[in-house]
């Protein structure tokens, strides 16, 4: 698929164990060669190893303090877990952290990628789908059309509500910092006893909306609602706003039958569930691809190998 890379720093060990630098290569097609793809966001830092045929080998998510530092420790994860047996002959960063990352890291070359750019093809080569609206929800969202198995992409809008609107009115309203144990109240609590539903205030449904749907989210909100209700709320709050988002996004750019949801939060066992409905209410078909937390990660890393196949 990519020919003809530039010149690549390799490492290996050898079998005394210790680290080399082996002689340069013109190709990286000839080698059993391994690539990583980091994407270092506001909240979080994915990594995945890949090789040449961008198959995965190992991933590894973790918190962001420093970008340097969650991207150092991906590195020496994979470095050490790896035990330099495959080389690893590059890095492709994307996100907003990757900016604090210099042109090369534990002697390993960086290279950048635009992550609209990666999170377009990312989703893509995820879903096994040649064009798609792609839905990166993370601590915010982002919503991207890819056409031609990626050869044009459009960043289309995006929204501020994500994870971060999760987890910040989480910590003022119920005290809690935890997304995990957040996640377990709302599974215990129930949104009819927080948010008005269409029903509530025209007695059924109206348009294309039915009675059950949301009309206000926490409308109903009292001092006396129950901290797992309230959990549910914000989840089904965030959820339902991404989800209409994405709808009418995917009317607008033709892809109402290819909305690809990525991101970390499309691991929630809540939220993709929601953001489905939501979507499907107003046309919209999403699907939430194997490894979507990974789409920018593993995008970064098929544009930066084609970009210096091309050079």
């Amino acid at each position: 698929m990519f020919k003809h890379i530039q010149t690549l720093l390799i490492l290996f060990r050898d079998k005394a164990g210790s680290v080399k630098i082996c002689a340069p290569q013109t190709s990286l097609l000839g080698f059993n060669l391994m690539i990583v793809g980091l994407d270092i966001g506001a909240s979080l830092a994915k990594g995945i190893l890949l090789d040449k045929d961008l198959n995965i080998a190992d991933k590894r998510v973790l918190p962001v303090e420093k970008p340097e530092d969650a991207a150092k420790k991906i590195l020496k994860f994979f470095l050490e877990k790896g035990g330099y047996k495959r080389p690893i002959a590059m890095v492709a960063a994307s996100g907003g952290g990757s900016r604090f990352l210099g042109d090369s890291f534990l002697g390993l070359p960086i290279r950048r990628v635009n992550e609209i750019r990666a999170i377009g093809l990312g989703g893509l080569i995820l879903a096994n789908k040649s064009e798609g609206l792609v839905v990166s929800a993370g601590t915010g969202t982002a919503i991207v059309a890819a056409y031609d198995n990626g050869s044009l992409i459009r960043h289309v809008c995006g929204t501020a509500v994500g994870g971060g609107t999760i987890m910040g009115l989480s910590r003022r309203i119920l005290g809690v910092a935890d997304f995990n144990v957040l996640e377990d109240m709302a599974l215990k609590g129930n949104t009819n006893n927080v948010d008005l539903t269409v029903g509530d205030i025209v007695g059924g449904p109206i348009g294309i909306v039915p009675a059950e749907a949301t009309a206000s989210n926490l409308g109903k909100l009292t001092c006396e609602s129950r901290n797992e209700d309230i959990a549910a709320g914000i989840f089904n709050m965030v959820s339902q706003a991404i989800g209409v988002i994405a709808a009418m996004a995917a009317k607008a750019y033709r892809l109402e039958d290819n909305v690809i949801l990525v991101g970390m939060l499309a691991k929630s066992r809540i939220i993709s569930k929601t953001i489905c409905e939501t979507a499907e209410l107003f046309g919209a078909k999403v699907i939430v691809p194997e490894n979507c937390e990974f789409a920018n990660a593993l995008g970064a890393a098929a544009i930066a190998l084609k970009e210096m196949g091309s050079q």
